[in-house]
């Protein structure tokens, strides 16, 4: 796991009323479970099992609000495959 530069680091608790959302919607977003928060960049797992997740609000808060806009993998996919055909 790459830690990258991060902000300000909050605990589940704090960060889900932050972001709007809940605690529940946030651990569903995690990549873990499928979702598009991504470890060691928009959150941290503790050195141990049962230590807190930490989560980089400004990174979150990016990650929400290009999901919220409609930005989606498949958009980024259509945009790639553009991209591509313009070449050939």
């Amino acid at each position: 796991m790459k830690i990258e530069d991060s902000g300000v680091l909050v605990k589940t608790g704090s960060a889900a009323p932050i972001l709007g959302v809940s605690v529940q919607t946030l651990r569903a977003y995690r990549d873990l479970q499928g979702g598009f928060l991504i470890e060691g960049k928009h959150w941290f797992s503790g050195a141990f099992d049962n230590s807190p997740i930490r989560w980089d609000i400004d990174k979150c808060k990016e990650a929400l609000a290009k999901r919220r806009k409609g930005f989606s993998k498949y958009q980024e996919f259509a945009l790639a495959k553009k991209i591509i055909n313009s070449f050939s």
